[in-house]
C-alpha cells in the first residue's frame, strides 16, 4: 500500500529517507528543457543495477507537500517512473534521498544549472534561458535590478563563473534568436555561431546605412533568420539573402555589398575589442549595461558537430589560427623544416623518447628552439609513432581503456568510437582531450583523412547523434582541468604520459608545416577557398533567391 503523502513541514538540516517516487516532483523550472541525450543509457545502467545506486536529493518549498529534485537528478527521477511503470518493482518505486533544506528558488536553479554544466550535456539556449530565468530570480528576491558585472558576481559566489561576454552572447540568444530560429538553437547552435551571426547583423546593418538607405534593417534581418531556422545554419544561404536585399533596396552589386560588409565586419571587430577593453576598466555603474560583444579575429573553419561555445573545440580553434612561431626570433622568417641534419636524441638513457628529453613534469613544455632546424620531414613518421605509443600507454593507466587507433596522419594516433557507451566520467573527459591533441575533426577535410574510422562515418554521413550517444557530447573546456588534471581517479603515471604526449604532439606542430602533417588542404586554404567561392559563387536571380543547377 502507498504511504500517504505528508504535509510539507520547515526542515532545519539534511536527513536521509527513503521516499517513494509519488512523492517527489522534478523541479518546475529545470534548466534542461529537452530530453537528455543519455536517457537511453542512463536507463540501461539503472535498469541493471535494479535500483538507482545515487542518492536523489530533494527539497520542499514551505507549505508544499511533494518534495523536488534539488541539485540535478530530473533524469533519474523520470526513468525510475518509467521502470516501475515497466517493471512494478519496489526497488524502482522507493528510492533513497537525501532530504536538504529550503533555501530559495534562486539557489534551487543555481544547483542544477551548476549539476547540468559539469556533465556537460545542456544546449547554450538552455543554460541562456536558465541564467535569465536566474537573473530574474535573484532581482525579486533583492527587490533591485542588477547590471551584468553585478550578475558576474553573484554567479562568481555560487561557484558558476560567467564572463560579461558570456552574458552578452547568452542574452542575445536567449532574448533575440530562440523566438526566430528555435530549431538551431534546439538542435545545439554554440556560441561561435551566435557571435557570428551578431557580427553578420552588424555588418549588413551599418553597410545599408552606409549606402544610403532608408529601410529599416531589423524586420528584414528577423525574416532572413527565420527563413533559415533549421536543425543547422547556413551562414552562407543567410548572408546571401541579406546581399540581395540590400542589393535590391540600394541599386548596389552584389559583390560590391559583399565586401562592403566584409570590410565593416573587420571594423565592427577592432572597435569592439578597443571599447570592451577600455570599458572593462571603469566603474561597474558605467559598464552595467554596456552591450558589448567580442569576437575572435579569425573565422576559423569548424566542424558542424562541434559546439566551439563549451567544448574543446575553443582549444581546436587556437591551435589552427595561422600565428608567429614562438620558436623564431622576432624580425626573422619562419625557417622551412631542415634536412641537413639528424635527429639526436636529448635523453641518451632513454632512446625510447625520441626527440623529447626526460624532464621534470613541470617543465614539460620546455622546447629547444634548436629542435625546430634539427628535423626533416622523414622524422615525421617516428615521431608518430612515439605519439601512438605514449597515447596506447595513457589509456592502459586510467580506469577503463580509450579506443585508440593508430593512424598515418596527424600526430599518429586517432580516437575512435567504444564498443560500449562511455559511462565514467574521466575517460569521457578524457576521450575529448585526446580528440583535440589528435587534431582529428578540426575540418570536414581532417575528418575525410579517416574514412575507415567508425567516428569519421558516422560523422560523414549526418549521425552525429548517434555518435554522441556512445561517447557524450564534446567536454566542456572548462570541466577538462578540474575532471582530469585534479583529478584523484587520474595516477601520477597517466599524467606524465600525458605531458609526453602532449610535448611530443608540440613538437611536430613546430617543426613540420600542415599540409605535411595533414595530407589535405590546409585551414588557411580552407579559409580562402571559402572567401572566393562567396564571391564568385552562384549568382542570384531578381527576385532574391538563389538559381539551382
Amino acid at each position: 500500500m502507498r504511504p500517504a503523502v505528508d504535509v510539507g513541514t520547515e526542515l532545519v538540516s539534511a536527513q536521509h529517507k527513503v521516499l517513494t517516487i509519488d512523492q517527489i516532483m522534478p523541479y518546475d523550472r529545470n534548466p534542461r528543457r529537452t530530453v537528455n541525450p543519455r536517457f537511453d543509457e542512463i536507463k540501461d545502467a539503472i535498469r541493471a543495477a535494479g535500483k538507482l545506486n545515487n542518492l536523489l536529493t530533494v527539497t520542499r518549498r514551505p507549505g508544499e507537500s511533494h518534495y523536488m529534485v534539488e541539485s540535478g537528478g530530473n533524469t533519474r527521477l523520470e526513468i525510475l517512473k518509467e521502470l516501475w511503470q515497466e517493471t512494478q518493482l519496489e526497488t524502482f518505486y522507493k528510492t533513497d534521498c537525501l532530504i536538504v533544506p529550503w533555501q530559495s528558488d534562486s539557489h534551487v536553479i543555481s544547483a542544477h544549472l551548476i549539476e547540468n554544466e559539469l556533465r556537460g550535456d545542456m544546449t547554450l539556449i538552455d543554460k541562456a534561458v536558465a541564467l535569465r530565468n536566474l537573473k530574474i530570480q535573484f532581482e525579486n528576491e533583492s527587490g533591485q535590478m542588477l547590471s551584468r558585472n553585478e550578475f558576474c558576481k553573484r554567479l562568481k559566489q555560487m561557484g558558476y563563473p560567467t564572463s560579461r561576454r558570456q552574458l552578452i552572447r547568452f542574452e542575445y540568444a536567449a532574448d533575440f534568436l530562440e523566438p526566430l530560429i528555435p530549431m538551431a538553437l534546439a538542435a545545439g547552435l554554440g556560441g561561435y555561431s551566435i557571435e557570428k551571426l551578431r557580427k553578420i547583423e552588424a555588418g549588413y546593418s551599418k553597410c545599408l546605412t552606409e549606402f544610403g538607405s532608408t529601410q529599416h534593417f531589423e524586420p528584414m534581418f528577423a525574416q532572413a533568420l527565420i527563413s533559415n531556422d533549421g536543425e543547422a545554419i547556413d551562414m552562407d544561404s543567410l548572408q546571401r539573402t541579406l546581399d540581395n536585399f540590400i542589393a535590391n533596396s540600394t541599386g548596389q552589386p552584389l559583390n560590391r555589398v559583399r565586401l562592403q560588409v566584409d570590410a565593416l565586419m573587420l571594423e565592427t571587430l577592432d572597435s569592439e575589442e578597443s571599447e570592451f577593453t577600455e570599458l572593462t576598466n571603469l566603474a561597474d555603474s558605467n559598464t552595467g549595461n554596456a552591450e558589448i560583444v567580442h569576437h575572435t579575429k579569425s573565422n576559423f573553419v569548424i566542424a558542424p558537430f562541434l559546439n566551439p561555445d563549451s567544448t574543446l573545440a575553443d582549444t581546436h580553434q587556437s591551435a589552427a589560427t595561422p600565428s608567429p612561431d614562438p620558436l623564431t626570433p622576432p624580425g626573422q622568417t619562419q625557417k622551412e623544416p631542415s634536412g641537413d641534419n639528424s635527429v639526436q636524441p636529448t635523453n641518451p638513457a632513454n632512446p625510447g623518447d625520441g626527440i623529447v628529453a626526460k624532464k621534470d613534469i613541470t617543465h614539460a613544455f620546455s622546447l629547444d628552439p634548436a629542435t625546430k632546424t634539427s628535423l626533416k620531414l622523414s622524422d615525421l613518421l617516428p615521431l608518430r609513432r612515439r605519439c601512438c605509443e605514449l597515447a596506447q600507454q595513457l589509456s592502459t593507466e586510467i580506469p577503463l581503456p580509450l579506443p585508440i587507433k593508430t593512424w598515418c596522419q596527424g600526430y599518429g594516433f586517432y580516437l575512435d568510437i567504444p564498443d560500449q557507451p562511455i559511462q565514467d566520467e574521466i575517460v569521457y573527459l578524457l576521450f575529448w582531450l585526446m580528440v583535440g591533441l589528435s587534431g582529428q575533426q578540426l575540418s570536414s577535410e581532417r575528418i575525410k583523412l579517416a574514412q575507415e574510422m567508425k567516428f569519421a562515418q558516422l560523422l560523414l554521413e549526418g549521425q552525429e547523434l548517434s555518435a554522441y550517444g556512445i561517447v557524450g557530447t564534446p567536454a566542456p573546456l572548462a570541466s577538462l582541468g578540474h575532471g582530469v588534471l585534479l583529478s584523484k581517479k587520474l595516477p601520477d603515471t597517466a599524467l606524465e604520459t600525458l605531458f609526453k604526449l602532449i610535448q611530443v604532439c608540440r613538437q611536430i606542430r613546430f617543426a613540420f608545416r600542415e599540409s605535411d602533417i595533414f595530407e589535405c588542404i590546409t585551414i588557411e586554404q580552407i579559409q580562402l577557398r571559402d572567401q572566393i567561392a562567396k564571391l564568385t559563387g552562384p549568382q542570384s536571380t531578381a527576385d532574391g533567391e538563389e538559381d539551382n543547377e
